[in-house]
């Protein structure tokens, strides 16, 4: 029963973390657009893109953050599931940003995670027993 509370008290989380993790993501996102040379990766990155891509890639993760963020006040399943998307797609991107800024991602990474286990185990019924029905 505990874990319940936690998992339903988690969305109240999930929905903060994606909203400061956004506003995170949008400034990064503009920093790295604007002003690219602040970030650098190693020259054997296999993930070359040029730094304004991954900005352009970081603001439109971050405001879809915000925005399903907010959603996820409301409590309907449909924004549940576009947080867990959005955490999973926040995952990889923060992830292939390691070379970047590898303190910053690994921290995302982890409130993904975070993120992810709450929204599947919140509210009344957690999405993995909807599914089980079927």
């Amino acid at each position: 029963m505990a874990s319940r509370s936690l998992a339903a008290t988690g969305t109240v989380l999930a929905a903060l973390l994606l909203i400061v993790a956004g506003v995170w993501q949008v400034l990064t996102g503009v920093a790295a657009v604007v002003r690219g040379g602040y970030f650098t990766a190693p020259a054997d990155y296999p993930f070359a893109f040029s730094v304004a891509a991954w900005g352009w890639v970081h603001l439109i993760v971050g405001v879809f953050a915000v925005v399903v963020g907010i959603g996820l006040f409301t409590g309907a399943v449909v924004w549940r599931l576009l947080g867990i998307a959005l955490a999973c797609c926040s995952l990889v991107s923060s992830f292939l940003w390691i070379p970047f800024e590898p303190w910053w991602s690994v921290l995302v990474i982890a409130l993904d995670v975070l993120v992810i286990w709450s929204l599947l185990n919140a509210g009344d019924r957690p999405i993995r027993d909807r599914f089980a029905d079927h």
